[in-house]
């Protein structure tokens, strides 16, 4: 499409490279596609972009739903190689999409009534209490089934 290395080509492309701003929602994968075809349309101008520049130049133009990934990329590795920022976040997003995830945090849920209690009740939770089960249908002090302890006279 641009063949001709002139001033105006290349202008044109490095503009269009630093315009490619993620859209919140957007597709993670067309975003790469076209990534990877601005920056091989520059290769073309005889543009060189070590692998590290590409990273940082590809992680500054994702949405901000990337916000927590980026920064673990940017400072938590002593190098940056392309290749594997791409794997990470492909994979990244494959795991987002599956777990049905989006920009909202992540959270931790725990379920309750069953801390401290082990199997040897044979399923059944232990309530606490003097509570009602199904053995006992009345008063625990007079055996009755009439009425419970709380109302019982005798």
């Amino acid at each position: 499409m641009f063949e001709s290395k002139s001033l105006s080509n290349k202008l044109f492309l490095k503009e269009e490279l630093h315009s490619l701003k993620m859209e919140e929602g957007a597709s993670l994968m067309e975003h790469v596609s076209t990534f990877n075809r601005c920056i091989a349309n520059l290769q073309r101008m005889d543009k060189v972009y070590k692998s590290e520049d590409k990273v940082v130049i590809f992680l500054t133009f994702l949405s901000l739903s990337y916000k927590h990934f980026r920064m673990t990329l940017m400072f938590g590795k002593g190098t940056l190689k392309y290749k594997d920022v791409m794997q990470d976040i492909l994979m990244h997003d494959i795991i987002v999409q599956h777990s049905g995830d989006s920009s909202q945090g992540e959270g931790l849920v725990a379920r309750t009534g069953e801390r401290g209690h082990s199997s040897k009740h044979g399923g059944k939770s232990n309530n606490g209490g003097n509570s009602r089960s199904e053995n006992n249908e009345g008063c625990f002090k007079c055996g009755s089934k009439d009425h419970w302890k709380r109302n019982c006279l005798g």
